[in-house]
Formats: C-alpha cells, sequence, structure tokens
C-alpha cells in the first residue's frame, strides 16, 4: 500500500475536503482525487460519498484511518530510528494543570537540540490527550497517570517522571485549613472523574465527609470562582507558582494518604527508542535545564 496515497487520504479525512488537502500538498485537486481512487481500487470499497457537496468519509474510511495513523506513524518512528540528527518536527500534548508549568521548559530546551522543528502543542484533560496519542494526533502527551488505570492508556507506553503534591486552594483570607474545608470544592472534569476522584480519595483516607463538588472544564475557571469566594480546590502544587496565587488565595500542603499524583510521559509503543522521546524523558525528569550535547 502506498505509503504517500495514505498521507494524502489521511489529509482529506482531517482537513474534510479534496480541495484543502490540495492546497497543504501545494498540487491540483485531479491529482488529490487520483490518490484517492487508486487506494480505492487497491482495496475495493469507496472510501468517500457526496452528499450535498459535501464529502462523507465512508465506515470503511474510518477503519482505514485506524490503519494509515498507525502505519505513517511507524514511518516517522523508522525514519527517526535511522536517522536521529532529523530536524525533530513534534506534536506534544499537555495535561491543563502542568501546561503553565512545563510548557515554556519544553519549547526553550526542545528549541536548543532541534532549532528547526516544526513544534504543535494542544492542552487537554488525560483521557483526551490519551485517546489523541492512541490515534496518533499527537506523537506524546505529558499526562496525569492515575491510580486506577482507564482504558484508553492501555495501548501506549507510559514513563513516570515525577510526583507532584496536592494542595488546598480556597479564597485569601482564610488562616485555617479547617475553615476552607467548609467550602464546596470545584474541580476540573476529566474524563473517569480524575480530580474529583482524587479530592474525594484524600478526603475519605483522612476519615472526613466529601463536601458538594461541581466540576467545570478550565481552570481559570475554578481559579476565578475561588477568587470570588464560592469554592476551594484540590491541585497540584506547580498551579500556585505558575499562576502566582502565593498573595491571591489561601494555599494549604495536604497531608497524609492519597495527598499526591502521578505524572507521567505516553507516547504508542512504535516510538520506544526515539530520540525525541529520550529527549523528552531527560527534560522532564529532570529539574531544571539539560545541557547539549
Amino acid at each position: 500500500m502506498d505509503l504517500s496515497a495514505l498521507r494524502t487520504f489521511k489529509l482529506v479525512m482531517d482537513l474534510g475536503s479534496v480541495t484543502a488537502a490540495a492546497e497543504s500538498l501545494n498540487t491540483v485537486q485531479p491529482n488529490v482525487t487520483a490518490r484517492i481512487r487508486k487506494l480505492e481500487n487497491e482495496l475495493g470499497v469507496s472510501l468517500f460519498l457526496r452528499a450535498h457537496r459535501r464529502l462523507v468519509p465512508t465506515h470503511e474510511a474510518e477503519k482505514l484511518l485506524e490503519y494509515a495513523n498507525a502505519m505513517l506513524t511507524l514511518e516517522r518512528a523508522a525514519k527517526g530510528a535511522v536517522n536521529p540528527g532529523d530536524v525533530g518536527h513534534i506534536r506534544m500534548g499537555f495535561v491543563d494543570t502542568q501546561a503553565s508549568h512545563l510548557l515554556p521548559r519544553f519549547i526553550t530546551e526542545y528549541r536548543r537540540f532541534h532549532p528547526d522543528a516544526e513544534i504543535s502543542v494542544d492542552t487537554g484533560v488525560s483521557g483526551f490527550l490519551n485517546n489523541a496519542v492512541n490515534e496518533c494526533r499527537l506523537d506524546a502527551a505529558v499526562v496525569v497517570d492515575r491510580r486506577k488505570r482507564s482504558t484508553d492508556q492501555d495501548n501506549l507506553t507510559t514513563h513516570m517522571l515525577f510526583i507532584e503534591p496536592l494542595v488546598y486552594i480556597a479564597p485569601k483570607g482564610l488562616t485555617k485549613l479547617e475553615q476552607a474545608l467548609e467550602l464546596p470544592i470545584m474541580v476540573l472534569i476529566q474524563e473517569g472523574c480524575g480530580y474529583r476522584n482524587f479530592a474525594i480519595d484524600w478526603y475519605r483516607a483522612q476519615n472526613l465527609t466529601a463536601p458538594k463538588m461541581m466540576e467545570i472544564s478550565t481552570l481559570d475557571g475554578i481559579l476565578a470562582c475561588i477568587k470570588a469566594g464560592l469554592c476551594a480546590s484540590v491541585l497540584p502544587r506547580s498551579i500556585v507558582e505558575s499562576f502566582e496565587l502565593e498573595n491571591r488565595a489561601a494555599v494549604f500542603p495536604l497531608e497524609g494518604g492519597n495527598a499526591e499524583i502521578n505524572i507521567a510521559l505516553v507516547h504508542r509503543p512504535e516510538f520506544k527508542g526515539d530520540h525525541r522521546i529520550n529527549l523528552l524523558l531527560k527534560m522532564f525528569r529532570k529539574d531544571g535545564a539539560i545541557a547539549a550535547e
């Protein structure tokens, strides 16, 4: 199966039209159409239908996309293995609560080793990022490794990076954790209820009754509600420094069991030994900058 035809097919699937794919490839529409038809003839199926001037992928196209992603990922991994001196293009994901903390370091250090690399970054909750890596939309991602592993991480290679302490962040003016515990808490929505479960686990470990909980999709929303005195939250300690919360909120360290989370790097197994993955592991497992080799 021709990899160039698969790349063209993937572009049409990702962009939603032959015109957009042709522009991206700097070619004309008939060339894109010819590659798709060649692929259809080889497979003996129709990959797209036209409905109301829209290109609609068939069920067979959806299935082929999974294999195309895997094959093209394996191609990139093979090129990286035999030519580690390439420009190092990378598509990276960061879980929301670590993005502001790690993203500046990542871009700075990665640019030192790969100044000509194209860097694409996406952020989101761990489940979203795990799926994006599994579906080859991202090469790697920094995620929260949940205490009870969910199925979206089953097919990925996982490297533990560091342990992140959890803290209780409450409205400014509170002086005791006991006061903060009386407030409802707001947590980030996660597939698998990650931060909700982290909070509940800590309450249970302290033999405390869990308070009323609210969930929201953005970290900024949580911090705004804390500032308004509406709630508290259980979040990683790095949030305090990243958002300069020392003088804008009350921060209480959590003690006892379940007061920390594991931060991990995930990637598809095909990238085992890839020089970019090795660089990421060195970067995130060591405080501060890494020396150029």
